[in-house]
């Protein structure tokens, strides 16, 4: 009995499942319900060829469509896993051919229905890379290049040319002052450098000797020592008997002392009228007696005959205020109340005795000249120079 079975959907759906490489664009593409409804007709044909088309594909060693499915799904082989060994004597490793399934010899509609089956894709060997993604790319509004800004150099102005024309000559001078001086070092580098010449220590000139000496002495004022002072340790050097050593005070490194300065030195409390007459050149002395060492001073002065009425007037103190002209040995309380005369080679002399008889003192004027003496053979030896004897 024939009976017609319509064509469902189950079909058409298994045979989409199917690879494209499997489904012929042949008889097998005929749809089965091309007839109309109203026309019967069976498919033992369709089916009997169905079946016999199956049955070459497995004699020709064509896997079937089912196959191809399960072969697909079996995973690949783990990777490092060994291959296996080619025999030797065999061309090629033998194929083996799987045995075909046991089933009926036609596919009953349940199978041409079966549900359709997932692919299985099995995994690469190695880790698979993701791929960068790429940045999109930007829109054309994004693309715009600004416009380039147009700049032109302003052109110097007068002032500023001048400045740099200066700065270029500044420039130039140095550089050529400096070569020159290089190139001088260089050129003076083998020549020994003569020493700074050292310049000589200039004593102060002392003043011209008003009589004459038999040695000049220069000593220099001390800030812990006296005029006084200085003048004892110089008395008590050796010294040739009944010569005469003239003594130089410095007051500073450059000047002496003038006789002002020595008397107010000595502390000689000279009144004030009498000081004024004493100016210009002065001689220290020290003469060399068989007694002992005696002080003597010869100052020049003005106006002689003046100077000779405020020295009558000074009498009374002077032998107090000439204390200190007696370095070594002490004066004592005078002999004489008052000043006696004396005379000698026509000069007179004024003096006052004193304990000891080889010990006075003495003073006189001779033309500008005032004399002091502690001692009559001390006045007496100036007076002999003086005059030539």
């Amino acid at each position: 009995m024939d009976i017609k079975i319509p064509m469902t959907r189950g079909i058409k759906n298994a045979k989409k499942s199917l690879p494209s490489n499997l489904i012929k664009s042949s008889e097998d593409d005929r749809p089965i319900n091309t007839l109309p409804d109203y026309e019967i007709r069976t498919m033992k044909d369709d089916i009997a060829e169905l079946g016999l088309k199956k049955l070459q594909r497995e004699a020709s060693g064509i896997p079937t469509p089912e196959e191809e499915i399960e072969t697909l799904s079996k995973p690949a082989p783990a990777p490092g896993k060994e291959l296996p060994k080619k025999i030797e004597g065999e061309l090629m490793p033998q194929k083996e051919i799987p045995a075909p399934p046991k089933k009926s010899t036609l596919p009953g509609t349940e199978e041409l229905v079966a549900p359709k089956e997932e692919l299985f894709i099995p995994p690469r060997p190695g880790p698979e890379r993701e791929k960068e993604e790429m940045p999109p790319l930007p829109q054309m509004e994004e693309m715009k290049v600004p416009p380039e800004l147009s700049y032109e150099a302003p052109l110097p102005s007068p002032k500023k040319k001048i400045l740099s024309l200066i700065l270029i000559i500044v420039i130039a001078t140095g550089l050529g002052i400096g070569g020159f001086f290089l190139i001088k070092a260089f050129s003076n580098k083998g020549e020994p450098t003569p020493p700074t010449p050292t310049p000589p220590i200039t004593t102060p000139k002392l003043s011209p000797a008003l009589i004459s000496v038999n040695e000049t002495k220069t000593i220099s004022l001390a800030p812990d020592k006296s005029l006084f002072e200085l003048l004892r340790e110089e008395a008590i050097t050796n010294q040739e008997n009944k010569t005469f050593k003239r003594i130089g005070v410095l007051k500073n490194e450059k000047e002496f002392m003038s006789s002002v300065e020595l008397l107010q030195n000595l502390e000689v409390a000279i009144p004030p009228f009498t000081l004024s007459y004493i100016k210009g050149n002065h001689n220290l002395l020290i003469y060399n007696q068989p007694n002992g060492k005696r002080l003597g001073l010869i100052a020049e002065i003005e106006n002689p005959e003046n100077f000779k009425e405020q020295l009558r007037i000074w009498e009374g103190t002077m032998l107090d205020d000439f204390k200190n002209f007696y370095p070594i040995q002490v004066p004592g309380p005078r002999a004489s109340q008052t000043f006696l005369n004396d005379v000698y080679l026509n000069v007179a002399i004024r003096y006052v005795n004193l304990p000891k008889s080889d010990l006075t003192f003495n003073y006189t004027i001779l033309n500008n000249l005032f004399i002091v003496g502690t001692s009559k053979e001390t006045i007496y030896t100036i007076i002999e120079k003086l005059l030539g004897f």
